[in-house]
């Protein structure tokens, strides 16, 4: 029986989490988790796997502790998969650490985005760059990450894992959509386009074309006091509603599988975990070509991606998904039968030997 540790500190990935680990797992492997375990992203799962660690309630306290469990306990496992390095942004103590944990422990790095969301910075970029060249196994789930991490470590160990979808097991039976509510949920942040979507919706308007789009989740005031802005001099306050709320793993899936697409105008990004959690539901998307968009959803019949700043494009893109919302719903159903969190269990346990 082989032991599998999954690192996630501060429990920034969660759900992620809770999928790989229950890949991983099986007869032959038992896979815990050490880091924060969040209820509100994860009561929606009957069982989850366990969650160790240090659990004082204070974020930086408990990061730092668990980094100190994960020193004195690494010798019960067989291996460890540790994923988002927070104090990266901050200093590079954690490089030093995976560099001595790896000599001692097989240890597989899991790499979400290249570099954090929102961060120009050439330091924090510089201290990224150096754990992707000292860390001896990485793991990626794009082309476009594992070409990148090339051209920095040229000679580095990369295994190509699966990233599955979320909430398959809640999608609704049936298609009851509003076949005009459009939606992008999750933080509301610049990289984002939010500005595209709601001039979007100025357009359809003008082509008597009336969608309504929810735009839900946190963000910080002084830009959702901009985006409000806009909505009000287009006059578009009837149709485009922006809810500054944190959104719960419930809630998401209830807004998702009541809408008939999913907006993802993204400037800049490496993979999006709402995009595999509207394909999960079963719900179709509407996107820029950024990050792993065409690569993933590039079948037009489940997917509609559009060149990024092509608003009169994106526009013709959400007409057709109104027209054959359905249709693109069904097409998801039929193409994603395969469960690709499972087959991590077969990719991992060779790579590991």
């Amino acid at each position: 029986m082989k032991r599998i540790l999954v690192v996630d500190f501060n429990g920034t990935s969660s759900v992620y989490t809770h999928y790989l680990s229950n890949g991983l797992k099986g007869k032959d492997c038992e896979v815990e988790i050490l880091g924060k375990r969040k209820k509100m992203f994860l009561d929606v799962f009957s069982k989850t796997n366990q969650y160790l660690g240090v659990k004082t309630g204070i974020k930086l306290l408990d990061y730092v502790l668990n980094w100190f469990w994960l020193l004195l306990n690494y010798k019960k496992y067989d291996a460890i998969i540790i994923q988002w390095l927070q104090l990266l942004k901050y200093i590079d103590i954690e490089i030093q650490l995976i560099s001595y944990l790896q000599k001692r422990i097989p240890l597989i790095y899991i790499v979400h985005n290249l570099y954090p969301h929102n961060s120009n910075s050439i330091i924090i970029k510089g201290r990224y760059n150096s754990l992707y060249k000292t860390c001896k196994n990485v793991a990626v789930q794009t082309n476009e990450i594992k070409n990148s991490i090339k051209k920095i470590a040229p000679n580095k160990n990369l295994l190509r894992i699966n990233h599955g979808l979320f909430f398959r097991e809640f999608r609704e039976r049936q298609l009851n959509s509003n076949f005009s509510k459009c939606l992008m949920i999750g933080y509301i942040s610049k990289y984002k386009g939010v500005e595209d979507a709601i001039e979007v919706v100025k357009m359809l308007k003008e082509q008597n074309i009336i969608v309504s789009l929810e735009v839900i989740g946190l963000g910080k005031p002084e830009y959702i006091s901009q985006l409000n802005q806009m909505i009000e001099e287009f006059r578009i306050t009837d149709e485009v509603k922006i809810q500054a709320i944190e959104v719960p793993t419930q809630f998401l899936i209830n807004k998702i599988n009541k809408s008939a697409m999913l907006w993802l105008p993204y400037k800049e990004i490496s993979q999006s975990g709402v995009a595999y959690t509207a394909m999960g539901l079963g719900t179709p998307i509407v996107a820029y070509d950024v990050g792993n968009f065409k690569e993933v959803f590039s079948n037009k019949s489940i997917a509609e991606i559009v060149d990024k700043g092509d608003l009169t494009g994106f526009c013709f893109a959400v007409r057709k998904v109104l027209e054959n919302t359905n249709n693109y719903k069904k097409s998801i159903r039929e193409l994603y039968t395969d469960d690709l969190w499972d087959e991590n269990k077969v990719i991992i346990k060779e790579f590991l030997g």
